[in-house]
């Protein structure tokens, strides 16, 4: 059952939701748009996670996200007055990456993605869903990314980080539409576009989690879940990531590992634009010959396509 320190974290974020409406570059993504707006409120999310829609450099995108955040800052102030809002600055002190709001009940986070800029897929708008609108007594309406886009990245955070609120997700994923071919096809994308090394995600080192799942989880989900289904969901994920991929899409990851791509493999024209994915190729060509052959050998073991 959902415990109430959660529902007033929601209803924080909720009533500042609002603001992204007139944000036509941004996108709702993460928890909050999944559960409150694809689903029916399975469980409660309590950040605000944002995705900057257009491909463009780097210095220009930086600043326009800086300066959303700045927007929202000063929404934030007038929707609570008494509260604190932290501004979250980034190491070179010119950008803003985030705001921390907290009030006397609750406190929340608001993120850009920095990393995966663009989407796969265009952009949906949705109402709240009923059970949100009952619980968290608002309705709103907000863009958020696609499903594809929205379980991708979510599939990349559980493979990643493996919090249980991400493998919460996916255990809703798996149990009702799969790895559907527009699932499969945005997650190659964010897959390439990760920080970490492809291998790293396909074949990751289990975490433990029970720590967080005793933390940072229990209360949070509408029907009790525990810590063993979100294990096998882990394991579930990782099977099917793998045994879903076409001879193709593998050939495209172990040319895309080369430094080769081979884009029509992959069958999302666009991919090649995003500024995660041309930015590992840059790193992939700075590798030193003999650790990326290493690093491509494993791969393609991994994946059984040779190069």
């Amino acid at each position: 059952m959902i415990q109430s320190p959660y529902i007033k974290q929601a209803k924080l974020l909720i009533r500042l939701l609002p603001f992204l409406s007139g944000e036509t570059d941004f996108a709702l993504k993460g928890g909050t748009a999944i559960n409150f707006f694809v689903r029916n409120l399975p469980r409660i999310s309590v950040d605000i996670d944002i995705a900057y829609l257009l491909i463009n450099k780097r210095d220009i995108a930086l600043n326009a996200i800086s300066l959303m955040l700045q927007r929202y800052y000063s929404y934030a102030q007038k929707i609570y007055p008494n509260s604190k809002i932290t501004k979250k600055v980034m190491s070179d002190g010119k950008y803003l990456k985030g705001l921390i709001i907290s009030t006397k009940n609750a406190t929340i986070k608001i993120e850009p993605n920095f990393v995966i800029r663009g989407c796969v897929f265009p952009t949906q708008k949705l109402s709240l869903s009923p059970q949100a609108k009952l619980t968290l007594e608002e309705d709103v309406d907000a863009q958020i990314l696609s499903n594809a886009d929205l379980y991708a990245g979510k599939i990349c955070a559980a493979l990643d980080r493996q919090h249980p609120r991400d493998l919460f997700d996916i255990l809703y994923l798996l149990k009702n539409e799969g790895l559907t071919y527009s699932v499969r096809k945005a997650f190659l994308v964010y897959l390439l576009s990760h920080p970490r090394p492809i291998l790293e995600l396909l074949n990751p080192r289990r975490l433990e989690i029970s720590q967080s799942y005793m933390n940072e989880f229990i209360g949070m989900t509408s029907d009790e879940i525990s810590l063993d289904q979100l294990i096998k969901t882990r394991d579930d994920l990782i099977t099917k990531t793998n045994s879903v991929l076409t001879k193709d899409e593998k050939r495209f990851i172990i040319s895309f590992k080369n430094n080769q791509p081979k884009w029509e493999l992959l069958e999302i024209e666009h991919a090649k634009d995003f500024p995660a994915i041309r930015w590992k190729l840059h790193n992939l060509a700075k590798m030193p010959k003999q650790k990326h052959k290493i690093a491509l050998d494993k791969l393609s073991t991994h994946l059984e396509i040779d190069y």
